[in-house]
C-alpha cells in the first residue's frame, strides 16, 4: 500500500502522523510525509490511502483542497475535528515512526494528558478529560544514540499527580526539556516553582533557556505574577519566561486592556506574545508590534498608522529616525 501524509501546519513533529506511519510501516506499506499545500501531483504514483493533520482553525482551507485531491482522504487534528481519535480510523498502536522526520533529533510526547481548567476558549479539557498520568521520561526519549532532550506536549505539566516523579526524572536524568504548551503559573506553589526551576528547561530547539506560560485577563494579575515571582526567587530569570497574552477573545477588550498586560510584563522584564484569538488586521498588527520588539521603540499610534507596517514608518513624520531601527 502507497500511504501519503500531509502535515498541513505546524512546526513541531506531528505525533498522530507519526503513529500513523508507525502503524502503515509495521504491515510493509510505503509512507511519504509532505507539508503544507504539497499534497500530490501529475506525476505522483496513486496513493491508496490518504491522511491530512490541522492543527489550527485557519488551516481548514487547505484541508479542504486535500479533500478535493484526494476524495477519500482521511482528515484529523484540532483544526478539522476535535472529536476524531486516531482509534477511530483503526490506529492503535502508540510507537511513533521518527523516519518521517529525517532531521529532528529531540524526542517528543506526552507524559500526561487532560487538564485542570475549563477555560472557555479552549478544547483540551473537553477532549482529552481530566489531567492524568500516562508515562514516564523513560517512555518518550528514543535512548541512545539520540541527545537527551524531550519535548513535552502535556497541556498541564502540574495536573500530573505524578509530576515530582517526572521532575527527578528529567533532573537526574541531566535532560534539557522544552515545556512547550507552557504551565499554569497563576497555580504555582513553592515546591513546583523550585523544582521547575532545577531542571534544564528550554525552547523547542533546545538553544536557548525559556519557560513558557500565559496570562489571558488582568482577572489574574495577582496570582499570575505571583507565580512569577516564586519562579524567580528560586532562580529563574525574568528573560527565561515568555508569556502568551490571548487577545480578542474577550467581550469588550480595547487595545488599552491589551497594552496594560504587554506593559506589565515587559517592565516585569518577560517576553509577552499576544496571541490573536480572531485574526484581524488590528490584533495581528499588535501581535506583530510585541512579538518584532517595535513595541519598544515605536508608539502604538505610529505603528497603527504605518498599516502595523515596519516598512511603511519610514513615511511617518513622528517616526523619522527610527526605521533603521525597526527594518
Amino acid at each position: 500500500m502507497n500511504v501519503l501524509l500531509i502535515q498541513l501546519d505546524g512546526k513541531l513533529p506531528n505525533l498522530a502522523l507519526m503513529r500513523i506511519a508507525a502503524h502503515h510501516r509495521e504491515r510493509g506499506d510505503q509512507v511519504e510525509l509532505r507539508y503544507g499545500a504539497d499534497f500530490g501531483g501529475l506525476f505522483d504514483e496513486p496513493f491508496d490511502r490518504v491522511y491530512a493533520s490541522a492543527i489550527f482553525e485557519r488551516s481548514r482551507p487547505l484541508a479542504n483542497r486535500v479533500l478535493s485531491a484526494h476524495p477519500g482522504a482521511i482528515l484529523g487534528g484540532t483544526g478539522w475535528d476535535r472529536t476524531v481519535r486516531l482509534e477511530d480510523i483503526g490506529i492503535t498502536t502508540r510507537a511513533a515512526d521518527y523516519s518521517i522526520y529525517p532531521d529532528y533529533e529531540q524526542s517528543i510526547g506526552f507524559a500526561m494528558r487532560g487538564c485542570r481548567m475549563s477555560c472557555p476558549f479552549c478544547f483540551v479539557p473537553a477532549k482529552e478529560g481530566r489531567a492524568r498520568a500516562v508515562g514516564a521520561i523513560a517512555d518518550i526519549w528514543r535512548g541512545e544514540p539520540w541527545p537527551r532532550e524531550i519535548v513535552l506536549l502535556d497541556n498541564d505539566f502540574f495536573g500530573n499527580p505524578d509530576w515530582r516523579e517526572r521532575l527527578n526524572e528529567l533532573r537526574d536524568g541531566r535532560f534539557k526539556v522544552c515545556f512547550t504548551q507552557g504551565i499554569n503559573a497563576r497555580l504555582l506553589t513553592p515546591e513546583q516553582a523550585e523544582g521547575m526551576a532545577s531542571v534544564d528547561y528550554r525552547d523547542s530547539n533546545m538553544a536557548e533557556r525559556r519557560l513558557y506560560t500565559a496570562w489571558d485577563s488582568t482577572r489574574d494579575e495577582a496570582r499570575f505574577f505571583a507565580g512569577l515571582d516564586l519562579l524567580c526567587r528560586n532562580g529563574v530569570r525574568p528573560r527565561h519566561l515568555l508569556v502568551y497574552m490571548l487577545i480578542g477573545f474577550a467581550p469588550g477588550e480595547t487595545h488599552q486592556d491589551r497594552d496594560y498586560r504587554r506593559r506589565k510584563l515587559r517592565e516585569f522584564g518577560a517576553l509577552p506574545y499576544p496571541m490573536p484569538y480572531r485574526r484581524t488586521p488590528e490584533l495581528v498588527g499588535f501581535q506583530r508590534w510585541v512579538v518584532g520588539a517595535y513595541d519598544k521603540r515605536v508608539a502604538w499610534e505610529d505603528w497603527e498608522a504605518a498599516n502595523y507596517q515596519p516598512r511603511q514608518l519610514r513615511r511617518l513624520p513622528s517616526a523619522m529616525g527610527l526605521e533603521v531601527a525597526c527594518l
